[in-house]
């Protein structure tokens, strides 16, 4: 149980009227907010903790491939100029390296909305646990070091999805989508189609130093409680509206282009996709994510 875990708990529990401003949720009444209280404490006092992916998991070979698949869950394309291939992803010192490099030309076009033409040759994994929140699972702590080139047509990620057909949810842990500014998003069907349901915009640091992400996901009746975290430090609270008992998977991909290139669809430059030449890379270490588990 990592020091990290250990706060958040204890974050949780507290739930005192400061914390609850900080993050712009409703105060509910004292007696109320004791009685959920009282209710976490039982059930976390009687749930195990588990690991699902392990910090080492990206030490060789062996361990990645009992923990991680190549490509995204559902193939080689998403939303992006970018096709998915293993041979872009690289392990070296417990780093994980996604290399996306540039083509001469571009000879086909994404299958995935919005159909972009794909210029770019790029890295994704997923995790082979899927993550469940539900009354057996009822926590879920997601964490990763990753450093990343940012700009125009750079758009790395690391997230969890519904499975398909289910989408939402999704969260957003890293994603940074043709600038320097992180965006830590929870996406929810009362959302519109391209919108989140709930954005925190973080700024003011570099992207290509290493850097901890971190979202700690607990069930609240239908809904599934999120809290992001950066180096360490409590950034925001999210609500995943009617996210419990739909699977999601967690992925780390380099996807390029589209709308990291500031266009879409229909302007002059899409058939371009404008971006870096060569190779742009971006790495993670010590990912890792568990769950608590009640018997």
């Amino acid at each position: 149980m990592s020091e990290g875990m250990i706060d958040r708990r204890r974050f949780i529990t507290l739930g005192s009227a400061t914390a609850a401003g900080m993050v712009g949720l409703a105060l509910v009444p004292a007696e109320a907010r004791a009685a959920s209280q009282a209710d976490t404490r039982a059930r976390r006092s009687a749930a195990t903790w588990e690991n699902l992916v392990e910090k080492s998991s990206f030490n060789s070979a062996t361990a990645f491939t009992q923990e991680w698949n190549h490509g995204y869950p559902w193939g080689s394309y998403h939303n992006g100029a970018a096709k998915m291939l293993s041979s872009k992803v690289t392990l070296s010192g417990g780093v994980l390296t996604l290399t996306a490099t540039r083509l001469s030309q571009s000879t086909e076009q994404s299958p995935s909305a919005p159909n972009a033409p794909i210029w770019y040759h790029s890295g994704a994994v997923h995790a082979k646990e899927q993550i469940i929140i539900n009354d057996q699972f009822p926590e879920y702590d997601i964490e990763g070091e990753f450093r990343t080139a940012t700009g125009q047509g750079i758009w790395p990620a690391f997230w969890t999805t519904g499975t398909y057909p289910d989408w939402p949810p999704e969260s957003d842990i890293l994603e940074y989508v043709g600038d320097a500014t992180n965006l830590f998003n929870t996406w929810t069907k009362e959302a519109g189609e391209n919108d989140p349901a709930e954005r925190y915009e973080l700024s003011g640091h570099d992207p290509g130093t290493w850097h901890k992400y971190r979202v700690w996901m607990e069930k609240d009746g239908d809904d599934v409680l999120l809290d992001y975290y950066f180096d360490g430090v409590w950034k925001a609270s999210h609500r995943g509206v009617g996210w419990a008992g739909i699977p999601q998977y967690l992925i780390i991909n380099l996807q390029m282009g589209s709308w990291a290139s500031g266009i879409e669809e229909g302007d002059a430059l899409w058939s371009q996709q404008p971006g870096p030449s060569g190779n742009t890379t971006f790495q993670a270490r010590n990912v890792w994510f568990g769950r608590t588990r009640n018997y």
